[in-house]
């Protein structure tokens, strides 16, 4: 084939491509679109016509945010406040029981924290996992006072809960767990001492064919 005939024949097959290219719609030759480059939003404000506002109170702001409570998230700033704590196989319910509790949730949580810890480690006991407890098991009510400087200095049993080893569960675990390191002056007694009441239930909650989980209930009355 000459060069006349070849540039010919390219001429050709260039023309019915294009027009196979005509014949096709937009939507079956044209791809999707290619995504802007990413780029970092230094300035809010460029995001809308309007300014951004200063959160002016970020304390508001985060108890908007936290109207309830699920696995650790901090209580409500109120009496009766209720979070979940532990696992799905070990739930624990803690609860901020007085006025004063709630006024220092922090220092009340914190010791409440401590204590579930304390508590979750004596329930894998080997004297007590295979335990089927009563079902009128009343809470283990205890009165701790801490020093002015938060260090334990006592503990009252103001109420057993019907099984010595529950008791001494708790008792043990507070012993363990009620101290604070900088405890609120503001909710100190006039002697500057602190009081705690601590309420704690155990009941059991699955069996694994030898070994009971239990759910815990724990609260706290700062006096």
């Amino acid at each position: 084939m000459g060069k006349a005939a070849v540039k010919r024949h390219r001429f050709i097959l260039s023309l019915f491509l294009l027009s196979a290219i005509a014949a096709c719609s937009p939507s079956e030759t044209a791809g999707p679109e290619a995504a802007s480059t990413p780029h970092y939003v230094n300035d809010l404000s460029k995001l809308s016509a309007n300014p951004v506002a200063q959160i002016s109170n970020p304390h508001a702001a985060y108890e908007a945010t936290n109207q309830t409570d699920s696995y650790g998230h901090a209580f409500q700033d109120q009496p009766g406040s209720k979070r979940h704590v532990g696992t799905d196989a070990s739930p624990a319910e803690q609860q901020l029981m007085n006025l004063k509790a709630a006024q220092f949730a922090g220092f009340s949580g914190s010791l409440l924290d401590k204590l579930w810890g304390q508590v979750r480690l004596r329930e894998s006991d080997d004297d007590i996992v295979r335990l089927k407890l009563p079902d009128d098991l009343q809470p283990v009510v205890l009165t701790a006072t801490l020093a002015p400087n938060g260090k334990l200095q006592e503990i009252v049993i103001d109420q057993r809960s019907g099984k010595a080893i529950v008791d001494k569960l708790f008792i043990d675990a507070a012993k363990k767990s009620i101290w604070s390191n900088n405890p609120p002056k503001a909710a100190a007694l006039p002697n500057g001492t602190y009081q705690v009441r601590i309420e704690g239930r155990i009941e059991n909650f699955a069996n694994t064919g030898t070994r009971w989980t239990f759910k815990t209930y724990m609260g706290i009355a700062v006096l």
